[in-house]
């Protein structure tokens, strides 16, 4: 479970106001609102990657940096951040070989994230020579084969095109179902928002204005905004 409770941060003219979500195991979770919202900034606090906050968060009663540590937690950005130097099959094997996985483990766990992301055939080619979606695909390999208990997704398909976006959503939508991983997706895109997600978290300036199902925000949004949002 992680449970974020009256998390707030101000910084650069902006602010974070007192965040409560709590989200149970295995759960999509979509973060959805506009740009500047507070939806990345949010994400980088349950990440680890910024600490200065008040408040709470706890991922299965660990600090964000401790789940870090243990390498539970993975993130797939906007930008793939593959390393140049490396092919497809190193870039998913690195953090297994960080952690000192044993060879034949790292075989069979980027064997079978390969599969996942339908990239057999691909191992040896760089990133330089991958299309935008396939530079994702390789991402997302590089955070399951990790087998982390919580996947943070940061926008990961606004670069790409409309077929290409299609594919990838459902893509991680089965991943999701095969994995039962927990995810945290944030996104500007209602309908991207709607088909991946359990549930839904609204945000508008700092705010998390709305939060539940997809069925109950579409039915009974808590505020204008929302209503507008989702264009009810």
């Amino acid at each position: 479970m992680i449970e974020i409770k009256g998390v707030s941060k101000s910084f650069s003219g902006f602010s974070l106001k007192n965040i409560d979500i709590s989200i149970e195991d295995g759960e999509f979770i979509g973060i959805l609102g506009q740009s500047g919202s507070g939806k990345s900034t949010l994400l980088n606090l349950v990440a680890g990657l910024d600490k200065d906050f008040s408040g709470e968060i706890l991922i299965n009663g660990k600090s964000p940096s401790r789940m870090i540590k243990d390498g539970e937690v993975a993130m797939v950005f906007q930008k793939d951040l593959l390393l140049p130097h490396l092919n497809v099959w190193e870039n998913i094997a690195f953090g297994l070989k960080i952690k000192k996985v044993s060879k034949d483990e790292i075989e069979k766990r980027v064997k079978d994230a390969i599969v996942e992301m339908d990239l057999v055939g691909k191992e040896k080619r760089f990133p330089s020579e991958l299309s935008g979606g396939e530079k994702q695909r390789v991402s997302i390999a590089r955070a399951i084969v990790t087998r982390p208990k919580l996947l943070l997704m940061d926008e990961p398909f606004s670069a790409l095109d409309f077929n290409l976006r299609d594919r990838m959503q459902k893509m991680v939508k089965k991943l999701h179902e095969k994995l039962k991983v927990t995810i945290i997706f944030v996104t500007h895109d209602r309908e991207e928002a709607f088909y991946l997600s359990n549930k839904i978290g609204i945000m508008f300036r700092g705010e998390l204005l709305d939060y539940g199902t997809p069925k109950d925000l579409y039915n009974n949004p808590k505020n204008v905004y929302t209503a507008k949002l989702l264009a009810v």
